[in-house]
């Protein structure tokens, strides 16, 4: 069944989150540490979390030009699983290290920016499951 607007919309909000933090940990992780003093840089690490974040972009993108809720389900619900482990351990973090000012707020920025991501995709979920 063809996708909902609002999910296509979900999708695309989805996909622009993921390419700046894709273009951040990827393309420029040295000067994205420096900017938020990071506790700690391992290069090898920032950029496989930003080709991670690079892939799921391109998948929303493909989702939303495919269109097709039963085609794109699975991504999604793999989109929503990555996002409640970045929940989990953004909060782990705030428990565990012990970080500048500034680290803790952009911690505390990109955690409500998966939140808010969550509730949306789980949210639009249940409701395209729902619709179709």
């Amino acid at each position: 069944a063809e996708m909902s607007k609002e999910m296509k919309i979900v999708l695309l909000v989805n996909a622009v989150v993921a390419f700046i933090y894709a273009f951040l940990e990827l393309i420029i992780p040295e000067i994205y540490y420096q900017l938020i003093d990071a506790p700690a840089f391992d290069i090898h690490f920032w950029r496989n979390v930003g080709g991670t974040l690079l892939v799921l972009g391109i998948f929303a993108i493909i989702a939303i030009i495919r269109a097709d809720w039963e085609k794109v389900k699975i991504a999604f619900e793999i989109a929503i699983v990555f996002l409640i482990m970045l929940f989990i351990l953004d909060i782990v973090a705030f428990i565990t290290i012990t970080g500048s000012a500034t680290w803790i707020i952009s911690q505390v920025i990109a955690t409500i920016i998966t939140a808010i991501l969550l509730v949306l995709d789980i949210y639009f979920y249940f409701r395209e499951q729902k619709r179709t």
